[in-house]
């Protein structure tokens, strides 16, 4: 229909400037930070502004619901002040066949940040993650789909999987001797750091000389290696990085292992009412903009649209923190403040209509 491609062609004008907008002063406020970290290892501009221009997709991705209120709000502004919108409703078109306009224009928002979110978001931050990581510090040597590789010394170290607070999976230590001679390996299932330590769990260790091999077994043991927690930090992926399908293998193997995995769970509900959340913002447009009364002008418009864009991200962090910290379901507090703001705005489109 006319009025959806005309409403649709200057909503998505403008969400798409406002987003780059934003993209661009989140951009350079990353930026300001990490010069902070140039000057250590290897890491320098050049590798700030890689890693500033890795993240683009994953803030975009975060800046949609936020960039399309704005551009919503702008875009029916124009309308109203032209008094385009009013001859619209005039003609008889109500505001929830306007809601229904909206809607159609907020499924292409809806594919776009999918796709980003699902595909480009979660490659670029892995290798965003992992060139800084490996420029920052000279321990970790490379980071591979099998875990990360680092060395302490003459050993090198290989850990698989990386969990919560500080605990390690399927460690693999190569110690060298000053020959560069293998001399031993030792493989631990697990460990976890301990009072400025390692400890290892199932150990199983090979000893090499040039006369035999031996193997040997322990239960537990201390590992005082210059690794430390910090570094494992700087390759882990936060889990909000994560696409949804990396996040369901992520918590099925966290479940099976008996680990906790509220943190994942919250991310992946997050992930899923995140599509919601843009439609939602898009329709609160209608609620806010008004037809009668004097004009008002754009620039009020954006502020009204940012500030409502920012308060509903903020809050939707709020509420999924406070879920994991207070027990709550994850769907619940992570679908809680996206059902609140729908439930607002179907109510007022039926109230008027």
């Amino acid at each position: 229909m006319i009025l959806d491609r005309y409403i649709g062609k200057s909503i998505l004008g403008i969400s798409l400037l406002a987003l780059f907008s934003l993209v661009a002063i989140f951009s350079f406020f990353t930026l300001v930070d990490q010069l902070d970290d140039t000057g250590r290892g290897s890491y320098g501009v050049m590798e700030a502004i890689q890693y500033v221009l890795l993240t683009v997709p994953r803030l975009c991705y975060e800046l949609f619901p936020i960039a399309t209120v704005i551009g919503s709000m702008a875009a029916l502004g124009l309308l109203a002040n032209t008094s385009e919108l009013a001859v619209i409703r005039t003609s008889g078109v109500s505001q929830m066949r306007m809601a229904f306009s909206l809607m159609k224009t907020g499924l292409i928002f809806v594919v776009i940040s999918v796709l980003i979110g699902e595909v480009v978001a979660p490659i670029s931050e892995q290798a965003a993650q992992r060139k800084r990581s490996i420029a920052l510090t000279e321990q970790i040597s490379l980071k591979t789909k099998n875990g990360f590789w680092s060395r302490d010394g003459d050993n090198y170290i290989n850990i698989r999987k990386i969990l919560p607070n500080d605990r390690v999976e399927e460690i693999y230590i190569y110690e060298f001797d000053e020959d560069h001679k293998l001399r031993s390996s030792i493989r631990a299932s697990s460990a976890e750091y301990d009072q400025d330590k390692w400890i290892l769990h199932d150990i199983l260790k090979t000893e090499i000389s040039d006369q035999r091999i031996t193997t040997k077994r322990y239960k537990t043991a201390e590992w005082e290696a210059l690794l430390n927690p910090e570094v494992i930090n700087l390759v882990t992926i936060k889990p909000r990085y994560l696409s949804i399908k990396g996040l369901m293998n992520y918590i099925e193997y966290l479940k099976a292992n008996n680990q906790s995995s509220n943190l994942y769970v919250q991310a992946f509900w997050s992930k899923i009412v995140n599509p919601f959340a843009i439609m939602a913002m898009m329709l609160l447009a209608i609620c806010v903009v008004k037809c009668e009364g004097r004009p008002v002008g754009i620039g009020q418009r954006v502020f009204i649209g940012a500030i409502l864009g920012v308060s509903f991200h903020l809050i939707n962090q709020v509420s999924g923190h406070l879920g994991i910290v207070y027990g709550v379901p994850a769907f619940l507090s992570a679908t809680l403040p996206t059902i609140l703001v729908l439930s607002y705005i179907f109510y007022t489109i039926n109230k008027k209509y």
